[in-house]
């Protein structure tokens, strides 16, 4: 299953290899290549955001091991990166790029061999009126923030910091099973045209 990008994308957007090859942005290439750089067309600014994914692709079977027991083996990916200049913070980019690393992920050839185990990095680092902002909480179906390895939930948090005296957990593991992938492609679908409707009304603003 293909998804197309929406056509009233602001964006210009270009992959890039860690051989420093530059090419223009498809999903499957968002994939190759786990860098993304956002430019906003009819501006001379620099690029407004990045994004940055890896793939697990060692041969031990270990790589391969899901945290969450009853899944067995995953394919693994961490999301590195997601970032978005200061001028342009809280205009629903960053929720934009997420979807578009989600929608590579899914409908990519090979997505419904196997299930996907993601990692987000530093995703808890966010404290407000003393309590602990998990940034992906609102664009992740079914997320429910829990301090132990659940048995049938899709998330676990792992690496626990203490910051201002608060206690939180830096990384984040999420799982997409294949049971729910056409689910998880619509979701994500409606989510990337929705934000992308409200990005360009708050462009109109600027």
């Amino acid at each position: 299953m293909l998804t197309k990008r929406n056509s009233m994308s602001p964006f210009n957007i270009i992959c890039k290899s860690f051989y420093e090859e530059i090419k223009p942005f498809t999903y499957q290439r968002l994939v190759d290549f786990g860098e993304c750089y956002y430019y906003l067309r009819g501006t001379s600014l620099d690029y407004v955001s990045t994004s940055v994914i890896t793939r697990y692709e060692n041969e031990d079977h270990h790589t391969f091991k899901s945290r969450f027991d009853h899944f067995g083996e995953t394919e693994k990916v961490c999301i590195e990166r997601l970032e978005v200049a200061p001028p342009f913070k809280n205009k629903g980019i960053m929720t934009i790029m997420f979807c578009d690393i989600m929608l590579a992920l899914l409908t990519r050839s090979l997505a419904n061999e196997n299930h996907i185990e993601i990692k987000f990095v530093n995703t808890s680092d966010l404290i407000k009126d003393g309590e602990i902002v998990n940034v992906y909480h609102s664009v992740m179906p079914k997320y429910k923030l829990s301090l132990a390895q659940p048995s049938s939930s899709r998330i676990v948090l792992e690496g626990r910091r203490t910051k201002a005296n608060i206690d939180f957990y830096q990384d984040v593991y999420y799982i997409f099973p294949l049971e729910t992938r056409a689910e998880d492609i619509a979701y994500y679908t409606k989510l990337r045209e929705r934000k992308m409707q409200l990005l360009n009304e708050k462009l109109k603003e600027l």
